[in-house]
């Protein structure tokens, strides 16, 4: 819950937020894979 998702100009989308530790990952929708920040 309470999740942004961004837009970068690489083409692959920041999320980050939520409810407890304060965590992001980047998806590239390119390869389908997510990657921690």
């Amino acid at each position: 819950v309470y999740h942004t998702a961004s837009l970068l100009s690489s083409g692959k989308v920041l999320v980050a937020g939520g409810y407890g530790e304060p965590l992001g990952e980047v998806y590239d929708p390119s390869s389908n894979k997510w990657s921690p920040v």
